[in-house]
Parts: structure tokens; sequence; C-alpha cells
């Protein structure tokens, strides 16, 4: 698929909602809508800022990418190859809304995914339109996958007791940059941090015992996410114990996970092994994970959300029980789960669901 025939795709979604919710202009700002719209192209300069530094606009007649002067030629040149796009350029100093605005004057209804003037929300359910990949899409996600587990991976072989979390991180971002990787979230805990953290941030304390890597890492927008567990000797038989079980949980979610089937009872059938393992309310510690894509999740999913998994559709899923998780991130194809982060070069635990067995990653021992 060409990126021509794949921007195609997206016109014809995006142009589709807009006849259903009766606009005439759509302006997306947000850099990962922006992303997904422009078939991967990036417009963000801040990589914490949600807003981008250039919008896509859609038209009745036309496609433009509205931006300041200070970004126009590294947009044109770098982002916007083989898209029927016009780029128009601003003064860094004016109002890129106002503009915007002036462009969509007289097409009617103009919805904005940023709040803006004049525009109504295109509201958080324009996610839907980003979920059922393209086939170019598929190939990126597959790619960036692979590097995204082999960074991982090989960061957490570099750990040793005694450096800190935040050299770590450190190591794990050099990797990611390395394989042109945007290392977007981090996460690092040992020691008393593991247990006591779902979400440990790296500090300066020294790593014991054992340690988990975290990372979520984000080429051409889309986000790969996935989670390793490292023990420095042999990891101890209750650390065992609760991996196994959150490995067994992780199974039933990846292996539910099948276009058709509603999320909520993905949900409601994969957390009950919470249950049968003997450690029911750790479910309710964490979020489980979700569809995922040009975000890290679209929506945390739960036993009542709506919906149903899309064709093509990627998810990252992450059971937790206290002091180990288990995650990776999944495009699910009618008649399979493809793990996209899984490299086959790290130790793995075989684990049994309804009949179905699945090999999830194991605790490293270094």
């Amino acid at each position: 698929m060409t990126r021509a025939e794949e921007f195609s795709i997206k016109i014809d979604r995006m142009r589709e909602r807009m006849k259903e919710r009766g606009w005439g202009a759509l302006a997306l700002s947000r850099s990962d809508n922006f992303a997904w719209a422009a078939c991967g192209a990036s417009c963000h300069v801040n990589m914490a800022a949600e807003a981008g530094v250039a919008s896509f606009v859609l038209l009745p007649d036309r496609c433009a990418v509205v931006t300041n002067r200070i970004e126009s030629a590294r947009i044109r040149d770098e982002e916007l190859a083989g898209l029927d796009v016009e780029l128009v350029e601003i003064p860094w100093a004016d109002d890129r809304n106002a503009k915007i605005a002036r462009m969509c004057a007289g097409a009617g209804a103009a919805a904005a995914d940023m709040p803006a003037s004049g525009f109504v929300p295109a509201g958080e359910d324009f996610s839907d339109l980003m979920m059922e990949l393209t086939e170019s899409e598929i190939d990126r996600f597959r790619a960036l996958g692979a590097d995204a587990g082999a960074a991982l991976e090989s960061a957490a072989r570099a750990l040793r007791p005694g450096m800190t979390e935040n050299s770590a991180a450190a190591s794990l971002a050099s990797e990611c940059w390395t394989r042109d990787a945007q290392p977007i979230v981090i996460l690092v805990a040992s020691g008393g941090r593991l247990p006591a953290y779902r979400h440990p941030l790296p500090t300066r304390q020294p790593l014991e015992r054992a340690a988990m890597l975290v990372l979520c890492a984000r080429r051409a927008g889309l986000v790969a996410s996935a989670t390793r567990m490292v023990s420095f000797g042999p990891a101890g038989d209750d650390l065992r114990r609760r991996h196994a079980a959150c490995c067994r949980v992780d199974a039933a979610f990846n292996l539910l996970t099948r276009p058709g089937a509603k999320i909520s009872s993905v949900f409601r059938d994969a957390a009950a092994v919470y249950s049968s393992e003997g450690v029911d309310r750790e479910w309710l510690l964490h979020h489980q994970g979700g569809p995922c894509g040009y975000r890290s999740r679209y929506f945390c999913a739960g036993p009542d959300t709506p919906g149903e998994v899309k064709p093509n559709c990627a998810f990252a899923w992450n059971p937790s029980i206290t002091g180990t998780k288990s995650e990776d991130t999944i495009i699910a194809f009618d008649d399979r789960a493809e793990f996209i982060t899984r490299t086959g070069e790290w130790p793995e635990l075989e684990v049994d669901f309804q009949g179905a067995r699945l090999s999830r990653p194991d605790i490293l021992e270094l």
C-alpha cells in the first residue's frame, strides 16, 4: 500500500464522519490525530504537549496543513511527501486558530479536536476512526514493535545491582533513540518501590533484588508498549508465583481479544482469572490496558466498556499483581493475536487458558 493509498482511506473515513455529524470542515491539531490523518507525519516539537505545531484541515474541496514559518520547511520536506495537501504558512506571531477559522468560513459547521472559538468539538469518539489499522500501518507498527521489544530487552539485560533507576532509564532511552523510536514513557522500579507503586517514575534509588522496566515507544505516531521483569540471581518463589499468575491473566486478555468480541466480555472473562488465582482484588489496583495505536491507550477498558474489538486493531493489555506485571502490544486479527513487541529472545513462560497455550515473558535471571 502506498502512502497516497493510505491517505485516501483516511480522507474517506473523515469525510464519512463529517457527513454523519453535519460538519463542513474539520481541524486536527492534536499531534496524535495529526499523525494518523497525515500517515505518520510528526507535528510536535515538545513531546509532552498534546497540541502540535501544525494543524491538519479538511475542507470541502481540499486538504491543508497550517503551520508557522518556523516549522513549515521541515514539515514540507520531511513529513508531507506523497500527500495531496496544501501547506499554508503563517507568521510565527499569528494565531493559527484564527487562520483556520477564516479558511473554514462558508463551509458550514466546523469541528476541531482542540478547544477553539467558533468550532464544535470533534468528540472523544474520533479515535474510533483510527483504530482499524491499514496495511501500511500494520507494517509500520510491526517494525516499531520489533525495535521497541529489542530496545527494552537490551536495556534489561544490561541491568546490574547498584546502578540507579535513573541510569536504567537512561540506558533504555538510548536504546530507543538509536533505533529511531521516541521513549515517551519509561518506568523503572526495584526494591521496596516495586511492590509499592504501579507507575514508578525512575529515581536515584539503586537497583536491588528484582527490577521492572516499562516502555512506551513512539515512531511515526504509533506507540508500542511492553514490560519486562528482571531478577538479580534466582527469583524468589513468591515473585515467581505472582508472575506466573499475572501471565495467566495476561494470556486470557490476549487470547480473548478477537475482532467482533465485546470489549466488556473480554475484560470480565479475563479479569475473572484474578479470582481463580486467589488475588481477586488486584485488578482494582491498576487499569488493565486497552486498544492502542496513535495513543498508548485510546481508553482503558473496563467491565462496562461499550463496543467491540475492531478488525486489525492494536491492544496493549497490562495486568499486574503486586510486584510484577506482564505486557506486550498485539494486533488482533481474525485468527490470532500477533505480538509485535515479542522478540523471541527473552525467556518465556508457557501458560494455558481455555485449552489454548500462549508464551508470555518470564522473569530474566541475571
